[in-house]
């Protein structure tokens, strides 16, 4: 019998067998413990591939243009974040992290196990790049982004003529793949294929 521990309080239980589409939760902190969740891997890879072909467009497509004074300027999210290297370079570096390295290396991560699965492959890199998907689970953070740059666009308005360019669009689409890739992906199924139950 298989057990699982709770990640949230550490009670060790059975593994539960579970009908597709149930949760089991924990006795102790009623946190779930476990989702029985159907992954369909050609879906998945399908997103993965077009969302690391829109990555591209997404990074160094302009986001806006801005108008002032007779001056127009434009700004992607790669020359936004290297822009703020010398005046607060921590920033920059977590901008980049969080926007640019974590959800590509996590597309990359999604792609390559869904690729094995697809293809019915178990390379000894599997378990490696299972691990550093559920590292990177948590530190993808296109919508924050996305957030916090729709309330400078909001805050430049009054000062300057704001123009949305095609960057934006991809990088809005790129966010919905990402979004559909992370509420599809079970990293417990994948580790369930590399130990071939």
């Amino acid at each position: 019998m298989q057990t699982i521990i709770c990640s949230h309080c550490d009670l060790v239980s059975q593994k539960p067998i579970l009908a597709p589409g149930y949760v089991a939760k924990c006795a102790r902190c009623e946190r779930i413990l476990y989702k029985n969740k159907a992954v369909n891997a050609n879906k998945l890879f399908a997103l993965s591939i077009t969302a690391l072909l829109i990555c591209i467009p997404a990074f160094s497509s302009p986001l806006i243009s801005i108008h002032l004074l007779g001056v127009t300027e434009e700004a992607n999210l790669l020359q936004g974040a290297i822009m703020m290297i010398d005046i607060a370079p921590l920033v920059s570096f977590v901008v980049l992290f969080c926007a640019v390295v974590a959800p590509t290396l996590l597309t990359v991560c999604i792609a390559f196990s869904s690729g094995c699965v697809v293809f019915n492959k178990r390379p000894s890199l599997l378990n490696s790049v299972l691990k550093l998907t559920a590292i990177l689970f948590h530190w993808s953070m296109l919508e924050v982004y996305l957030v916090s740059f729709m309330v400078a666009v909001f805050k430049l308005i009054s000062y300057a003529d704001v123009y949305f360019n095609s960057g934006l669009y991809f990088f809005v689409a790129l966010l919905i793949l990402n979004m559909t890739m992370l509420c599809e992906y079970s990293n417990t199924k994948y580790w369930e294929y590399l130990r071939n139950e």
